[in-house]
């Protein structure tokens, strides 16, 4: 059986919902699983709806916003009162009763409950699209499927029980799924983190022992550099897990972190292929080592947060202090990328996805003194020379570097 991944810009409106059915009879779609993303930004739209519920601010209007959005393409590619409008409908009066009734006041809870959404008004208008033009599947709940712990926005998946609910499905159909969404024990809906519909790809390619998983993007594969910061770059043909894993850990967006695990084990091989051009070979990872010289690869992380601990009467840093500071960090789920330490201080590059960052300083005040530098990036170069140093050198102002035998990173402001 195949897995297929498609993100949200792939079905971000109704000419690509139509250019991904033209995909599915090219490449071929008999035994295969397909998880989609929410429609375009569909998911920062509803973070917004919660936002707004928590500055107790009206969020019935944005709400039909996104519901009328999402009716437009139905319009678009169906005849008149077709039965999808009865179901995105009823979505999206759920998603306002569950705000006005509800009465649990945790944020996270909150956000995976209404952000959640996303995912099934998307599966489901195009499992019913591609069974209104002939190509017949079975449209899933995700939720019955990927059982998970309740951290809610980085849900923990439950692997035994999930694994007992994923290999009950029959290998012989084409099946549209959601990405990013499991449930807890209680039946409520929690998310995997963002970007998780990779891993939830991988989650099925592993219980199903797939034979491989694609992942469809807008560009062509894995390139070196992201295009959104960098002129030139290149395709990277191949790679081996684990150069995947360290590109996806210092934030190369094209694979979430989580995603390599599963397939790493099974040796499942992953695409990353282009939406737009099926017919390219795109990047293959696999447990092949790559023969072809590495090249540099440059990741650029925005909005991250530099923060520096000083001991208040400037002694030297002990093991003690380091301990205190990163068992905090640990509780508080904030993520480090990375760690420069001296004598009498130690800087750390964080991302604070889930806003803790104020309690970890007013926890940790009382013994340090803290300065905390916002909105600055963090580059990566793996695999660099002293050309690609020569020219963050000239090029950039530079806060902090660290510098090993193979990475090499800057944060700049």
């Amino acid at each position: 059986m195949k897995i297929y991944k498609f993100g949200g810009s792939s079905v971000k409106n109704s000419k690509r919902v139509k250019k991904l059915y033209n995909l599915l009879k090219e490449v071929g779609h008999k035994k295969t699983l397909i998880v989609i993303s929410a429609i375009g930004n569909t998911t920062n739209k509803l973070e917004k709806v919660v936002n707004k519920y928590f500055l107790k601010k009206n969020t019935d209007i944005k709400i039909s916003e996104i519901e009328g959005n999402h009716l437009k393409m139905i319009n678009d590619l169906f005849p008149y009162n077709h039965n999808i409008n009865i179901y995105i409908k009823n979505i999206f009066n759920g998603i306002k009763y569950f705000l006005k009734k509800n009465k649990y006041r945790k944020y996270n809870f909150i956000y995976d409950q209404v952000v959640g959404s996303g995912e099934l008004i998307s599966t489901k208008l195009i499992s019913e699209y591609l069974n209104f033009i002939g190509m017949k599947n079975i449209w899933l709940d995700c939720r019955n499927y990927i059982k998970t712990d309740n951290s809610y926005c980085e849900a923990h998946v439950n692997w035994t029980k999930t694994n007992k609910k994923i290999k009950q499905l029959k290998k012989n159909y084409l099946y549209i799924i959601q990405g990013f969404i499991g449930a807890d024990s209680n039946y409520f809906t929690t998310t995997l983190g963002r970007e998780g519909s990779d891993y939830t790809a991988s989650i099925f390619s592993y219980c199903l022992k797939a034979e491989s998983q694609t992942t469809w993007k807008d560009v062509s594969g894995i390139l070196n550099a992201d295009p959104r910061f960098f002129l030139k770059n290149n395709l990277l043909n191949s790679l081996s897990y684990d150069e995947a894993l360290e590109l996806s850990y210092y934030g190369a967006s094209v694979i979430h972190t989580k995603t390599l695990h599963p397939l790493k084990k099974k040796q499942i091989p992953l695409y990353v292929r282009s939406f737009l051009y099926p017919k390219k070979k795109g990047t293959l990872v696999s447990k092949k080592i790559n023969k072809e010289i590495i090249k540099p690869c440059f990741i650029v992380k925005k909005n991250h947060k530099l923060i520096s601990f000083y001991i208040k009467n400037f002694s030297f840093f002990l093991e003690t202090n380091i301990r205190d500071i990163f068992t905090i960090i640990s509780k508080y789920k904030i993520k480090v990328f990375l760690i420069q330490s001296s004598s009498i201080s130690i800087s750390i590059c964080v991302e604070d996805k889930f806003n803790n960052l104020n309690i970890l300083i007013n926890k940790l005040k009382s013994d340090f003194i803290i300065k905390l530098l916002n909105n600055v990036y963090l580059y990566t170069i793996l695999h660099y020379n002293v050309n690609n140093f020569n020219f963050f050198l000239k090029k950039i102002k530079i806060i902090l570097r660290q510098i090993n035998s193979d990475t090499a990173q800057w944060i700049i402001k």
